[in-house]
């Protein structure tokens, strides 16, 4: 426990610190995330024979990283063509050196999308500004990760103690034997109420972008994918036999471990969040 409590801290410092400093920590945060993160996927679909061409995954990274460099406002323009490229160089290097196969080729693209794209999305969310009336630009990053965070960590909080006291139905036994309905609406209905002290903080720092109903129900939304995402990142780990992604984070596991839940959900609250602004 002392040792989890330890790598707690020192994560949390890590990450207020690079979120705070400017624009390029973030970015480099992020991109030295989703290459951990790439790179864990690729061990673990390893155990399942699958041979991930994970460089191309990394030269998409460095990609959105050198797009940034170029224009902040850009890197959109520039990712998605890079898609397109590497995903022609994977299919050239298999048909010219034949030493990998079809599926191994679509597992590197099932990398592209999970956990590539939403951590490529989230890079971009960390460094979106939106126009004000006076003609400046407001960061809107900390209101789409307090809104989409806080709701995760709440619903997984109380689905954990909720279903140690009132779990009687299993929720996804061939995945995640410990997890059972009752869990899953403790943990959701207190995510979502916790929109309401989301609410209360976003109002205090001037943050609030959006009306407060979108953003209780930016707090269902992001509780819902949290747990989705949990338990799809449970099921690669059951699937490839393992019991974390790695064991970079001591008492904690790898980093597909940490961001399992907010991978799905920070995207989809901005998305919320793209509506108004």
């Amino acid at each position: 426990m002392k040792q989890r409590v330890i790598s707690a801290a020192v994560m949390i410092v890590l990450l207020v610190g690079c979120l705070l400093i400017s624009d390029v920590s973030r970015v480099l945060l992020f991109m030295a995330v989703t290459i951990l993160a790439c790179h864990e996927m690729k061990n673990a679909l390893a155990k399942l024979d699958r041979n991930v061409r994970v460089w191309s995954a990394y030269l998409i990274v460095l990609g959105a990283g050198a797009a940034v460099w170029i224009g902040l406002n850009r890197i959109g323009g520039y990712v998605f063509p890079a898609f397109m490229i590497v995903m022609l160089g994977i299919f050239s290097e298999m048909v010219i050196t034949q030493k990998f196969t079809v599926q191994d080729v679509f597992a590197t693209f099932g990398v592209y999308a999970y956990p590539l794209a939403p951590l490529m999305l989230v890079m971009y969310i960390s460094i979106a500004t939106r126009p004000t009336a006076d003609g400046g630009s407001v960061y809107i990053w900390p209101a789409i990760f307090i809104n989409s965070i806080l709701p995760c960590v709440v619903s997984d909080t109380f689905a954990l103690f909720g279903g140690k006291a009132f779990g009687k139905h299993k929720l996804a036994p061939a995945i995640s034997p410990k997890k059972t309905v009752e869990g899953l609406i403790c943990g959701l209905a207190m995510g979502t109420l916790s929109g309401f002290l989301a609410q209360l903080i976003l109002v205090k720092t001037g943050l609030d972008l959006i009306p407060m109903w979108a953003v209780i129900v930016a707090a269902f939304i992001a509780s819902v994918s949290g747990a989705i995402g949990d338990l799809a990142a449970s099921s690669v780990k059951r699937a490839a036999g393992i019991k974390d992604y790695s064991n970079l984070i001591p008492g904690h596991g790898g980093i597909m471990d940490r961001i399992d839940s907010e991978l799905f959900a920070i995207p989809i609250v901005y998305m919320i969040y793209a509506m108004f602004i």
